[in-house]
């Protein structure tokens, strides 16, 4: 049987061109040199393993350095170690409690408690605003409602023009009562 050049035993190893011109025209169209190289070993001695190309069998071996189990020795008033597995429940349940003797979550809640406030009320808003959009939708969708609506709120906003805003101290007026309204919603006086 003859041997292939890809066959682990053979005796031909791959080796650059030769002449200059072999490497400007580009790569042979043979994948094995025309010539076989020299195998030098002693008529005794067992054939050297060909080098294979892929990865190392020794770099499979994980270097230390992240530890991939871990054991918690049993606490001192644990009854029986080999029961417990280790005092893992405990030494968690004690850290949970050190935790929150601490005071740091009320600190953390301190802290936290504006923007909590802030999103709780954004995303109210925005509830809000999609039944709003929900209800007004079907509103409009039924004939006639639409345009009813409207009329009546051009003739709100004529008549509260009409009556409270020609006088300029009715003008006044409207104008003091509206800040009050926004002082009391922003918590000033």
């Amino acid at each position: 049987m003859a041997e292939t050049p890809f066959s682990p035993e053979s005796p031909f190893t791959p080796e650059p061109p030769a002449s200059p011109e072999a490497q400007e025209n580009g790569p042979s169209t043979q994948p094995w040199p025309t010539e076989p190289a020299e195998v030098t070993s002693e008529p005794g001695s067992p054939e050297p393993e060909p080098i294979l190309a892929g990865p190392d069998p020794e770099a499979d071996v994980p270097e230390p350095g992240i530890v991939a189990t871990f054991e918690v020795p049993p606490l001192e008033g644990s009854p029986d170690p080999a029961e417990d597995g280790g005092g893992e429940f405990e030494l968690l349940l004690q850290k949970i409690k050190d935790w929150l003797g601490s005071g740091e979550l009320q600190a953390q809640w301190q802290r936290f408690r504006g923007p909590l406030k802030g999103l709780a009320i954004l995303v109210g808003v925005v509830l809000l605003l999609r039944v709003y959009a929900s209800l007004i939708g079907t509103l409009d969708s039924l004939p006639l409602v639409g345009g009813l609506l409207e009329l009546v709120g051009l003739i709100a906003v004529t008549r509260f023009t009409v009556t409270k805003m020609v006088r300029k101290s009715d003008r006044e007026q409207v104008f003091a009562d509206w800040s009050r309204r926004w002082n009391d919603f922003r918590g000033r006086e």
